[in-house]
């Protein structure tokens, strides 16, 4: 007898499939890309579907398929190519590259449809009972009286926020007084309506960029525009002739913080059929927003790197702005980056894709100068709104008033008292980046990390920020008992605090992700921003990108210097990027705008290219170097990186792994090797941490020998003492 035999995705760090039976009782063989309930190692997972076969062979081992969840794949087609690319690309296993292509609720195999909702009304019963008979029950009696007089059913949210709990419900519906219906809620989209929409008159470069894309039919473009030139504008109008064409379209953005600003942006061009998608969703409205896209009721979706998974039924064009931030990049398990699949998935939908960037990438920028990408630049801001004028403060031999200059502190002063807004950046969060006894020198150093433990205020305590662990402030000294403590460093409240005090007219608007762990509130910062009045925003990189502040007239950077002489060889390139961001903040609107940038190092090459305001030549420079030493993006890179509860175990293993490539039949030297050494922080997170950099003058032969050192990692007998993790393309050396 022959058996129905169905390949199944399962959710576990095994790359391989596992084979199951389909009952005899289910006629239907389950397309790829449904999810079914499968039996594995006596637990019930939620796997997904890859492919089916018949089989001849009686295999009794093999296992029935326990439920079919989907009538229809949940993953299209499409979806399951970029799932197999990027478990090959990025050697993670296959079983949980394609889990991120469901909501939470879909992996927990709840019901593939729009939210449920409980509605009540009266019973027959409940119409005519006499209200004494629940007086002994006087929550029940006060919700009937809330019934009586209400013909129509209500829906459960209106009933709890009236006071009535669910129990109370529950009672009287055992007691047939209350029906409860339960139905499901179709999202109600407007229809777009284009016929309404106000002219939007665009400048010579912006139309010139807007026909050079929408003449494309597929092929990557990097949208190379300085600050506040309306790159925004550019794609909002390739995207108003792709909806034309009813294709959807599907904008990255680097931040949480920024979808507000931009579904508000695209709701007020559009319409309704706008989404936005990201982890500050709860679990029922990402499933919504899911099923919308995947069924064509929405148009454009907005999000967050994970919505580079959504289901598209007819996609259009991608969008990534500010291409180059680090938040694009995965820095833990599956360790992708949504650029990368951005365009991928471009290239399998054969659709354009926009890269959008005032400060473009290394790798994008070189794409584009070796014509693989359409260049387009927006070189000057619309209307009268001017670059704003750099003026660089010496702080050697200086004294600051908790890290601000005399000059920067004049310089707000002006601003605030012409009505007008600045903003402060400092890409540290926390009062004071250590603690320090003035006595015997101990310092608040992490006991799980290789790091110090950051000074907070509000409320007091010492934070890690890389292992989360926090302790209160401590009285005494650990090591001598002496009682008197210096803070060591700057930080975002460390500069409110005195801000606050030396302008105390003004309010100070601090934005980091300790002041916004709140939900909306940083929606509410944003409100308060942009009513126009004087006030002074202080903040990380939150605000550094993206934002269109058009009160904001002068910009101060606090340290210009960090990540000039990072142990990164990136680290050049991001603070270029980040600083080239938050003065893009500055002059936006009518008014014009300065940027004061404190450094110890005026002299630097790299700070006077940045204090003339040309990324591009900057970034041109950077290429140079790396060209020279053959870094990415003229060479492709790996990281190996191990983890145990004993330095010298990752070491080891590292070292174990790497001779049983060397003994294979690989040519390893076409392959650049550094380490094994330890990691630019050995222990974090209670763990001691090694790797091994590889460097290749091509990616194929980077593949070869990842495939062979993942063979490898996954054999090794030392693999259950160790966790490691292949990083292709990393980012940060941390």
């Amino acid at each position: 007898m022959s058996h129905r035999i169905i390949e199944v995705l399962v959710p576990i760090p095994i790359n391989k499939t596992f084979f199951y039976k389909l009952p005899n009782d289910i006629k239907q063989i389950p397309k790829a890309g449904t999810r079914v309930i499968v039996d594995f190692n006596n637990r019930n997972l939620v796997g997904v579907v890859w492919g089916s076969r018949l089989n001849e062979n009686k295999e009794r081992d093999i296992k029935n398929i326990k439920e079919i969840l989907d009538d229809e794949p949940v993953i299209l087609d499409e979806q399951l190519e970029l799932a197999d690319w990027a478990s090959r690309y990025y050697h993670y296993p296959l079983g949980e590259v394609i889990s991120h292509f469901l909501t939470p609720s879909l992996r927990k195999g709840k019901k593939a449809s729009f939210q449920e909702q409980a509605f009540w009304k009266l019973s027959n019963k409940g119409e005519f009972i006499d209200i004494k008979a629940l007086r002994r029950a006087p929550k029940q009696e006060e919700a009937l009286m809330f019934f009586r007089g209400r013909s129509k059913e209500l829906p459960q949210r209106i009933i709890l926020a009236s006071g009535i709990s669910g129990q109370t419900l529950k009672s009287l519906e055992n007691k047939e007084i209350l029906v409860k219906t339960i139905k499901t809620l179709d999202p109600k989209v407007d229809p777009l309506n284009l016929q309404k929409e106000r002219k939007h008159k665009l400048t010579k470069e912006q139309e010139k960029a807007v026909n050079k894309i929408c003449t494309k039919k597929e092929g990557v473009v990097l949208l190379n525009g300085i600050t506040g030139s309306g790159k925004t504008e550019v794609y909002l109008e390739v995207i108003k002739k792709i909806i034309a064409e009813k294709k959807q379209a599907l904008i990255l953005i680097p931040e949480i913080g920024l979808a507000p600003q931009a579904e508000g942006r695209f709701k007020k061009r559009f319409g309704q059929r706008v989404a936005s998608f990201h982890s500050a969703k709860n679990e029922k409205e990402r499933l919504d927003i899911w099923l919308s896209m995947k069924k064509g009721l929405v148009d454009v979706v907005i999000g967050t790197r994970s919505s580079i998974f959504l289901p598209m039924s007819n996609l259009g064009i991608i969008v990534v702005d500010e291409e180059h931030d680090q938040s694009f990049k995965q820095m833990d398990r599956f360790r992708y980056s949504a650029r990368e699949l951005a365009l991928y998935r471009a290239k399998i939908n054969k659709i354009p894709i926009v890269l959008a960037s005032a400060t473009p990438s290394l790798e994008s920028l070189k794409n584009a100068l070796d014509n693989k990408y359409t260049h387009l630049r927006l070189t000057k801001r619309p209307g009268v709104a001017k670059l704003p004028q750099y003026l660089p403060v010496d702080l050697r031999g200086k004294e600051l008033k908790d890290g601000l200059s005399n000059e920067l502190i004049k310089g707000i002063d002006v601003e605030l008292k012409n009505n007008n807004q600045v903003l402060i950046f400092l890409n540290r969060r926390g009062y004071a980046s250590s603690l320090v006894c003035r006595f015997c020198g101990w310092v608040s150093s992490c006991q799980r990390c290789d790091a110090h433990m950051t000074v907070h205020r509000n409320p007091s305590k010492l934070h890690c920020h890389h292992c989360e662990a926090s302790q209160s402030m401590p009285t005494n000294c650990p090591s001598c008992l002496g009682k008197k403590f210096e803070s060591i460093g700057l930080g975002t409240e460390r500069i409110e605090s005195f801000l606050k005090k030396e302008f105390v007219s003004y309010p100070v608007i601090r934005i980091d992700s300790d002041s916004t762990r709140g939900k909306d509130s940083f929606i509410g910062y944003l409100e308060t921003i942009k009513k126009g009045e004087s006030a002074i925003l202080l903040g990380t990189q939150m605000i550094a990108k993206g934002h269109h502040f058009p009160e904001v007239t002068l910009v101060g950077i606090v340290d210009a210097d960090s990540g000039i002489f990072s142990a990164d060889f990136r680290g050049s390139e991001k603070v270029a990027q980040i600083i080239t961001q938050v003065a893009g903040r500055a002059g936006r609107g009518k008014k014009t705008g300065r940027v004061i940038i404190q450094t110890y190092c005026p002299e630097h090459p790299h700070i006077e290219r940045l204090i003339d305001g040309n990324y591009e030549t900057f970034a041109k420079d950077l290429l140079e170097e790396r060209k020279a030493a053959n870094s990415p993006p003229y060479s492709y890179q790996a990281r190996i990186q191990t983890e145990s509860i004993k330095s010298s175990i990752s070491r080891d293993f590292l070292d174990e792994i790497w001779k049983l490539v060397e003994s294979s039949s690989f040519p390893t030297a076409k392959i650049k090797k550094i380490g094994p050494l330890p990691s630019f922080m050995e222990k974090k997170q209670g763990v001691f941490r090694w790797e091994i950099n590889l460097f290749s003058d091509t990616r194929k032969n980077l593949h070869k020998i990842l495939d062979a050192i993942n063979f490898y990692l996954r054999e090794s007998p030392r693999r259950n003492k160790v966790r490691w993790t292949i990083d292709v393309d990393p980012y940060s050396t941390l």
